[in-house]
């Protein structure tokens, strides 16, 4: 009879986090150990390898973070559906500073290769449901959906208020990027009309 798991994966990946938040890209699964108090053979039991740990990590902090997107773009309005789906990078990533930080861990294209086979259609697809989401938000913003206008609201929404921010992940983001990342959002996708 195999003996009960002392520690859950969400401990694990949330001692991982706070390696994460206190190491960066050096985060061992020696200090993952250290912040639970479970053995390094444990851990290593769980998750194969510091990637597959940490890689596991990424992938839960993405899911948290397109879970508020995806409510972002359920408003029936499609421009304060993009402005909330524009806000929301800021406001998640400085009520959660751990995933915020963990997301920065790796590029979604380079984990493909770092994770164990078994994760890996996980990782190539993380983003399929939200980009599928932001198609569709755009085309109700512009009443035609073209590879232009779908662009500038990924820019718009994603990359624009991700990059403003990141200066600041793990630390404080200060409030007023809100409203930076909003009215950015604006002008760009005012370029689509």
């Amino acid at each position: 009879m195999a003996r009960p798991r002392k520690f859950s994966e969400d401990q694990i990946l949330d001692a991982a986090a706070q390696a994460c938040l206190d190491h960066w890209r050096d985060a061992t699964v020696a200090n993952v150990a250290a912040i639970t108090g479970a053995p390094i053979g444990s851990i290593y039991h769980r998750f194969a390898s510091r990637d597959a740990l940490f890689g596991a990590l990424w992938v839960r902090s993405i899911t948290r973070l397109h879970a508020g997107l995806m409510a972002a773009a359920a408003v029936d309005d499609p421009r304060e559906s993009l402005d909330a789906m524009t806000v929301h990078i800021p406001r998640f990533c400085r009520s959660n500073p751990l995933d915020a930080k963990a997301m920065t861990l790796y590029r979604r294209v380079d984990l493909v290769d770092l994770v164990p086979e078994s994760r890996r259609h996980e990782v190539e697809t993380i983003n399929d449901a939200i980009d599928a989401t932001l198609r569709t938000v755009t085309a109700r913003r512009y009443g035609r959906l073209t590879e232009r206008r779908l662009r500038l609201a990924r820019v718009a929404t994603r990359q624009g208020p991700y990059g403003l921010i990141r200066p600041f992940v793990g630390g404080d983001i200060p409030r007023e990027y809100d409203a930076i990342c909003v009215a950015s959002a604006r002008g760009i996708l005012s370029l689509g009309d």
